[in-house]
């Protein structure tokens, strides 16, 4: 038995939700370039003194909580020299109250603020890396394919039917001999 056709009222609320979704997903695709593009800066250079105690692994997943990029450039007490990707003030509270870390250099601890003369490193940052949820590289890579996927589903079956439109009325002019946009009839 055949399923009953869609009522074509239904079809079009549903074919109008499909591009509305569509659209939403493109303009957040949109919001999310240009937030991309107003806000990359290269990230500040920061030193970090670990704790003597703390073992590479324990050091590792502190980095990686902290957005802290590159160590590099060694001083003889133990200080090493990071890319800060997240500077947001929260972030620096965190980092300066971490008890696995004896001091940082660089950084305003009265205004949880990375000072403004500082080096700048080898990464980039964007806003990004100071909005939670969005942090994890990982989190950002899903939420654009997501958002692009379903731009795609909501937009691209009308790109589809509007192409395939184009290419019949060409074919149409074509077969009797009119040129595309003749409205001359033949005869």
């Amino acid at each position: 038995m055949t399923p009953p056709l869609p009522h074509p009222e239904n079809a079009h609320r549903s074919s109008r939700l499909r591009r509305l979704i569509g659209a939403a997903a493109a303009a957040g695709l949109v919001l999310l370039g240009t937030a991309y593009w107003l806000t990359y800066e290269p990230a500040p250079r920061v030193r970090v003194l670990w704790r003597p105690d703390l073992m590479p692994e324990q050091r590792a997943a502190l980095e990686r909580k902290y957005l802290l990029r590159n160590g590099r450039d060694p001083l003889p007490a133990g200080a090493l020299a990071y890319d800060l990707l997240d500077t947001s003030p929260s972030n620096i509270k965190a980092l300066v109250d971490e008890p696995s870390i004896v001091d940082t250099n660089d950084i305003e601890r009265h205004t949880l603020t990375v000072r403004f003369d500082v080096d700048y490193g080898g990464e980039w940052m964007w806003i990004a890396h100071r909005t939670p949820g969005l942090r994890d590289g990982r989190a950002r890579s899903l939420l654009f394919v997501v958002l692009t996927l379903t731009a795609l589903g909501g937009l691209a079956p009308d790109a589809i039917r509007v192409r395939r439109a184009v290419r019949d009325a060409a074919f149409t002019h074509r077969k009797h001999g009119n040129p595309p946009g003749s409205n001359v009839p033949d005869g």
